[in-house]
């Protein structure tokens, strides 16, 4: 059946409601309310629902996160990376984690979208989806519109759900081991322990101790019975001791892959159909070796079940086989379409916005005003020099308008007069004309000083640009490389400075992954 919208229709005793109208009232009913209400009614539901719809409100906020923390190598980024291979209590923690209340509620609002879709699926009668619609109503009009604690709400309701035979948390043991491994901590694998009713001891007993390193000798073919009371009469150093010596991974101190193996051979789940895992390679692997796992796991299922449904003859079976899974085939679907394409975007981005256009654009404009200022120095100069020229030029016209003859006396004495007047314009002329040079010359040196100053002035700027280019690539392959706690507050710093909506720091480091560093 396909999955219900808000927009889709469900009889509530004898009438008939949108989804979206139920949800109004219904996401805000207690854990213990729904709990309860689901155990009268005697229907448990697929742990997988719950996981769908935790991944898809999650995807946006981990990408976000990721997005943010690309060129960061921390615990968290790394931890995400391994989202779409979470098991049910790892997102749980998640969700806690990010402590938004739209996701909270967006959440809420899908996760009863589909569990409605679940019950008209198993055909719950309109009497029951009447009783739960107004036990919402009760509650909400008693205790008012408040959402539920999440933390608290998520595990209580842990007991309406359950895994495929097999699994636990959602994930079969050889996912899981590699997943919890690499991307949860101590605390939340022993939190995933209590959750499934195993209290997982913080180190072992002197007895514990030695069960566990008779049974390796058993299975190395040294052990013997007068062996044995040797060892039961050690203390626990001596056992540390001889474990050590004789080559027994044991010791009282429990190691990440011990709690994980504790935890699958105690719990109900997984206990019947416990294995010890062949080598610690089980632990190591990475995402895309999990990935590549379910793929060959999905595609040998699906040869499996075209076996089944030609050959057997209960067709009971195939059923179930086919509803299994079909889980594994949505979470194959989120890795390879969902996830990766959302990180390669962001290395093309920051490539393509690498320029320097701006810097180049003030170099020119400050090109252009040591220029404008030049010319317009010369212009003055080319202007004051005719002005001053002007008692030549009088002097000249003097010497063409010619004197009325009265006699040759006279005309002599009026020659020398103007000779005498000619030499002394020639001395006031060479004077004027040594006195404009001297201008010119004075101004052509303050116009040389004053670009020699804007010159140097702008190889200063250039080289201040360069050396802090330097440095802030410098540091940013400091910090690409390695992860030093305390300059954490600088890199934030650095970040403040964005180019085209990216950090400074971020387009550093996105320029380093992009070249291949």
């Amino acid at each position: 059946m396909p999955r219900l919208t808000r927009e889709s229709i469900i009889l509530v005793g004898n009438k008939e409601f949108k989804v979206e109208d139920l949800l109004k009232t219904i996401i805000y009913l207690p854990a213990v309310k729904v709990k309860s209400y689901f155990k009268d009614l005697g229907l448990s539901i697929p742990r997988e629902l719950r996981m769908y719809v935790l991944k898809e409100n999650l995807r946006e906020k981990v990408v976000e996160t990721r997005k943010s923390r690309l060129t960061m190598a921390d615990e968290i980024n790394y931890r995400l990376s391994w989202f779409t291979e979470f098991s049910e209590t790892q997102l749980e923690n998640l969700l806690v984690f990010f402590d938004d209340e739209r996701i909270f509620r967006n959440y809420l609002e899908d996760f009863w979208t589909d569990l409605l879709g679940y019950m008209v699926e198993k055909q719950v009668p309109p009497k029951d989806f009447k009783h739960l619609y107004d036990s919402s109503i009760d509650h909400v009009k008693a205790e008012g519109l408040s959402l539920p604690e999440i933390k608290t709400y998520n595990r209580n309701l842990k007991d309406i759900f359950y895994d495929s035979f097999g699994r636990i948390d959602g994930l079969a043991p050889q996912k899981l081991r590699p997943v919890l491994y690499k991307s949860s901590t101590l605390g939340e694998i022993r939190d995933l322990g209590t959750k499934y009713g195993v209290s997982v001891p913080r180190r072992l007993k002197k007895s514990q101790l030695a069960k566990i390193i008779i049974q390796e000798l058993k299975d190395d073919g040294k052990y013997t019975e007068e062996l044995e009371k040797k060892i039961q009469g050690m203390s626990v150093i001596v056992l540390q001791r001889f474990a050590i010596n004789h080559d027994i991974k044991a010791s009282t101190e429990l190691k990440k892959e011990e709690i994980i193996e504790y935890i699958l051979k105690n719990a109900e789940e997984t206990k019947e159909t416990y294995f010890v895992p062949d080598s610690i390679e089980d632990y190591e692997k990475e995402i895309h070796d999990v990935s590549s796992d379910a793929v060959k796991e999905n595609v040998k299922s699906t040869k499996d079940k075209t076996v089944v449904k030609k050959n057997s003859e209960d067709k009971q079976e195939p059923q179930d086989i086919v509803e299994e899974e079909i889980f594994i085939e949505e979470d194959i679907i989120e890795v390879v379409t969902k996830v990766e394409p959302e990180e390669k975007p962001l290395v093309q981005n920051v490539q393509s916005n690498l320029n320097f256009d701006e810097l180049i654009y003030e170099i020119r404009k400050l090109r252009e005003a040591i220029e404008k200022n030049q010319m317009q120095l010369q212009n003055q100069t080319v202007k004051e020099q005719p002005l001053k020229q002007e008692p030549e030029e009088q002097s000249k016209t003097e010497e063409i308008i010619p004197e009325p003859i009265v006699d040759s006396q006279k005309n002599s004495d009026d020659k020398q007069e103007s000779e005498i007047l000619k030499s002394t314009d020639d001395i006031d002329q060479q004077e004027e004309e040594s006195t404009v040079l001297e201008d010119k010359e004075s101004s052509d040196k303050k116009s040389k000083k004053v670009g020699k100053v804007i010159l140097k002035l702008l190889l200063i700027a250039l080289i201040v640009v360069a050396v802090v280019a330097f440095l802030l690539l410098a540091y940013g392959l400091l910090t690409y490389y390695t992860q030093i706690n305390f300059l954490d507050s600088v890199n934030t710093l650095l970040n403040r400075l964005t180019i085209n909506g990216t950090g400074l720091l971020d387009f550093i480091h996105n320029l380093f992954s992009s070249i291949g560093i």
